[in-house]
């Protein structure tokens, strides 16, 4: 484990009879990382995220959280861990406050001390109208908020979340991130699955992309999507004259091309010297362009790339 990571997981093996659900997988998980991990139905995802939770045990290789071995000092690591899991499994007759309380007597905290922690939370995930509101009652992405403050009752420093937000409307997602992007701060971890690739490219500083058990990618959105291709600038002029005169006099260090009459495409760097030299070649052209578009690879595309090459880049920044 280097000094910055807070899981690191080295040559995971899980089997089922002769099916391998790991194989041989190994990662790191930087402290105060949204790391998210993404794959296909059966990539091994749940499995994974179940290992660092301690709640399987692996077939071989290794799993330490904050240098502690998940199956030899399993109690220790576990301490260090707020788990949500994938499927609701909260009393649907407790309220908020019950359930939070519950939790944290269960974990050992003074009585009086498990109230004060509620009332935070509650507080925290703007609960208070709801703290007595049985949580068969509550909507869907309410029902979320409760479970990932049951995460925080021991206030961990990692949380893991196995889909947090599947089965939520666009509007409790979206409200559901901010909640993640704030509990992001103060260096506490988030190691997020899901299936969703705008979820992913919206949440996370770094993507471990799992296939058949094994890592097949690992970096930043942004690094991914670079390794796939480059931006580009689409400019629609208004005639061939104007295109030609573009193509031959633009000083911008891009690539410049154009397969029809009236269109020039740019490939774009992120130099942002190079891309002021891009916008006044374009300044100087505002009344013959018709349409302007920009366009980025996204992590479809890195997807895509990926089943077409079979791996691609680790550990990219």
């Amino acid at each position: 484990m280097t000094a910055t990571s807070t899981i690191s997981v080295s040559d995971l093996t899980k089997s089922y009879g002769t099916r391998n659900a790991l194989d041989r997988l190994s990662l790191t998980v930087e402290r105060g990382s949204r790391t998210v991990v993404l794959g296909h139905n059966g990539a091994g995802k749940s499995t994974l995220l179940e290992i660092i939770a301690t709640l399987r045990t692996p077939t071989s290789g290794t799993v330490t959280v904050e240098g502690h071995d998940t199956v030899t000092h399993a109690r220790e690591a576990r301490r260090l861990i707020g788990l949500t899991p994938q499927a609701n499994a909260l009393d649907p007759l407790a309220t908020p406050t019950e359930v939070l309380t519950f939790q944290g007597v269960a974990l050992g905290l003074d009585r009086r001390v498990a109230a004060r922690r509620t009332r935070n939370l509650l507080e925290l995930f703007g609960l208070q109208d709801q703290h007595r509101t049985q949580i068969s009652k509550l909507s869907g992405g309410t029902r979320r908020k409760v479970d990932l403050a049951v995460a925080l009752v021991s206030e961990p420093p990692i949380v893991i979340l196995d889909e947090p937000t599947t089965g939520l409307d666009p509007l409790s997602r979206l409200e559901f991130w901010n909640e993640l992007r704030r509990l992001n701060q103060n260096d506490r971890t988030l190691l997020i699955s899901t299936q969703d690739l705008h979820e992913a490219d919206v949440l996370a500083t770094d993507v471990v992309v799992l296939r058949d058990g094994a890592v097949t990618a690992q970096g930043s959105p942004e690094s991914l999507k670079r390794w796939v291709g480059e931006r580009t600038l689409t400019l629609g002029l208004t005639d061939e004259l104007t295109t030609q005169t573009f193509l031959t006099s633009s000083r911008a260090p891009f690539r410049a091309e154009t397969d029809e009459p009236r269109t020039v495409r740019l490939a774009l760097s992120s130099d942002p010297e190079a891309l002021k030299t891009a916008l006044d070649d374009i300044g100087q052209f505002a009344r013959g362009i018709e349409e302007f578009r920009l366009t980025e690879p996204s992590l479809d595309d890195v997807f895509v790339a990926l089943a077409a090459r079979g791996r691609g880049p680790e550990h990219l920044r």
